[in-house]
């Protein structure tokens, strides 16, 4: 009879020691599917927004293609590009992968937003419309004096036409300057960023003043002929980099202002 009992009590023991390891373990399982569906969620919902944000990308509207051979013209454009690639194992170590690869998707989508955004950006601040409505009296570049008749270098555009009419912003902008300097009369400068500014000389009058930003196509100031000037026109300049070039290279459209 005592044996029956110790027997009975050392598999009572036995038993007791198993169903606490077996609810241990269910205890640890239903830890990893609790896990197992955290992640889960967590990776549809990070999935489901990146898949949001890039559905939004191909709505944005599309540069103008003369717009971007202007930009082409300019130095230092930079480029955007990206590769992913993805593969996968076991459940958790699956997880961890996808999880890699979303993190990586999102800095890459980040970077092409940026890219994006950059384009955009660049494509507002390329100045590539006439600032006012006329003709073409002088080009950029070397040409005789009008007041010394010597030979000298014209940095600039000079579009003729009647006293008052409207000038414009030739890309959007912060107004740098807006008054009167020297030889160019009044003068407006603008900062376009990507070390861009145009100037806008021998204004009448200014429509705009310091801090002002403005958009293409904006009104800024009023034809004159204050400063060094002949006639009625406005000095066009276009700086990058603190040089000259000339404004024509960057023109999207030549159907506002003709050579004389």
């Amino acid at each position: 009879m005592g044996a029956l009992v110790a027997t009975l009590s050392s598999f009572h023991r036995t038993a007791n020691t198993e169903i606490g390891r077996l609810r241990l373990l269910s205890a640890q399982l239903e830890v990893e599917n609790s896990s197992y569906r955290v992640a889960a969620s967590e990776l549809s919902e990070r999935m489901i927004s990146l898949s949001s944000e890039m559905s939004e990308l191909p709505g944005r509207p599309e540069i103008d293609p003369a717009i971007l051979r202007s930009m082409a013209r300019l130095p230092n454009a930079d480029r955007v590009e990206s590769a992913v690639g993805v593969g996968s194992t076991m459940p958790f170590d699956t997880f961890g992968r996808l999880d890699d690869l979303l993190n990586s998707l999102g800095s890459r989508l980040e970077l092409v937003r940026r890219g994006v955004a950059y384009r955009e950006a660049l494509a507002a601040a390329t100045p590539i419309i006439w600032p006012a409505d006329g003709w073409i009296s002088e080009t950029y570049g070397y040409r005789e004096d009008p007041f010394t008749g010597e030979r000298d270098f014209h940095a600039a555009v000079d579009i003729s036409t009647h006293k008052g009419r409207d000038v414009y912003a030739t890309a959007t902008g912060r107004v740098l300057s807006a008054q009167r300097n020297g030889n160019y009369g009044n003068l407006v400068e603008i900062d376009h960023g990507f070390d861009l500014t145009t100037r806008y000389g021998h204004l009448s009058e200014f429509a705009v003043s310091v801090g002002d930003t403005v958009q293409r196509g904006d009104v800024i100031g009023y034809v004159g002929a204050t400063g060094r000037a002949t006639g009625y026109h406005v000095h066009y300049e276009v700086r990058t980099a603190n040089r000259t070039i000339d404004p024509m290279r960057l023109l999207a459209r030549s159907d506002t202002a003709s050579e004389n």
